[in-house]
């Protein structure tokens, strides 16, 4: 696959194609898919299995990480607080594919936001921890990364909303 079919069906079409979108002003957290549209996920399905496409787009996040980490220290603006997050896992039943987003979420709503999640995230690893960390070792990247789980029932909609947080140890402040 050429990297110009990359970027020409796929992230030519999503908000990240401006690097700028990290570094917007967000009054709280927003994620930034890296495939918002299943219908983009055709180019990946088409030319690899459903764990390569899935272990691609982590590479993809982690490329887009350090990205945003290289660009956020030439602006001086470390007050921002970026992870990878995965929700939706229905998703990875429908379609076979986990979807990474890109986490942002500014000072100072941000403070002390880390260890909110490492206090509530659960020492047993769930379902959904250990497909994404699979992923993650899959790409040779897990070493470099936490692993949080932030999961609560949602009376309006009678579910368990489920977020794994993934954050690079490099990040932590």
């Amino acid at each position: 696959m050429k990297l110009t079919d990359l970027y020409n069906k796929i992230i030519s079409q999503e908000p990240y194609n401006d690097m700028s979108v990290f570094f917007s002003s967000y009054e709280s957290f927003e994620e930034i898919p890296l495939i918002s549209r299943y219908s983009r996920l055709k180019l990946l399905k088409n030319r690899m299995s459903d764990d390569s496409v899935s272990d691609f787009l982590v590479g993809l996040s982690f490329f887009l990480l350090n990205s945003i980490k290289a660009l956020s220290l030439k602006a001086a603006d470390d007050s921002i607080f970026f992870a990878v997050t995965f929700t939706g896992f229905e998703i990875l039943e429908e379609q076979g594919v986990i979807i990474p987003n890109i986490f942002i979420y500014p000072k100072p709503a941000s403070i002390n936001f880390l260890e909110k999640i490492q206090k509530n995230s659960s020492n047993e690893n769930s379902q959904e921890v250990k497909e994404v960390k699979r992923h993650f070792l899959r790409c040779n990247l897990d070493n470099i990364f936490d692993f949080y789980e932030s999961r609560f029932y949602d009376s309006a909609c009678g579910e368990d909303i489920v977020r794994v947080f993934v954050i690079p140890k490099s990040f932590k402040k």
